[in-house]
């Protein structure tokens, strides 16, 4: 029997908005990859999402999981993700979104919508 290789999804975002680190140094470029059956038991499982379970703490700790670097930094957080631009998390959001489920499966953009 052949043995199938499970693809990596990965995918380089570039953050319209960016930031800079406390050195000064800019961040624009953010590294994220699919959602995984573990992400979604670690959400479900989440102290933060049982107190409160709404889009934004799922998203954020969605997000804490998916993204795997910010600039050089590999080590992502919770509050790492809290402190990034809206639309930055709007297009990480949207990467990994399209990385799990398709391109066809993401939303119209609306360009008047804040987020969501």
């Amino acid at each position: 029997m052949a043995e199938r290789s499970i693809p990596v999804l990965r995918e380089v975002v570039e953050l319209p908005v960016g930031f800079s680190k406390s050195d000064g140094t800019p961040i624009t470029q953010a590294e994220v990859r699919a959602v995984t059956g573990g992400d979604e038991f670690f959400i479900g499982m989440s102290p933060e999402y049982n107190r409160n379970p709404n889009d934004l703490v799922y998203k954020t700790l969605l997000l804490s999981r998916c993204v795997v670097r910010l600039g050089d930094q590999k080590a992502i957080s919770i509050g790492d993700i809290q402190k990034l631009h809206a639309r930055d998390v709007r297009a990480l959001e949207y990467a990994v979104y399209r990385l799990t489920y398709g391109a066809n499966a993401l939303p119209a953009e609306d360009p008047d919508s804040p987020g969501g």
